[in-house]
């Protein structure tokens, strides 16, 4: 009996570290995307220029920016 028991709660460990770990995982995937794309909005303060072909990129780079996001979350 005690060695199922010890079983069952190196079972539960494990599954807890586990979760534990996912949560890190998206946490530090958050804090790097938002850094990363912190870092570009920085750069284009800069190069901003207004126009129409520009706004047109700007669209396209959000819509890349969240197809991407939700690939990510559709992999977990």
């Amino acid at each position: 009996m005690e060695h199922k028991k010890k079983i069952t709660d190196l079972k539960k460990s494990i599954e807890k570290f586990n979760n534990f770990s996912l949560k890190e995982k998206t946490s530090l995937i958050d804090s790097i995307e938002m850094l990363w794309l912190n870092a570009g909005i920085q750069k284009k303060k800069k190069d901003i220029k207004v126009g129409e072909n520009n706004s047109n990129e700007h669209v396209k780079r959000i819509r890349q920016l969240l197809s991407a996001a939700w690939s990510e979350d559709l992999k977990d």
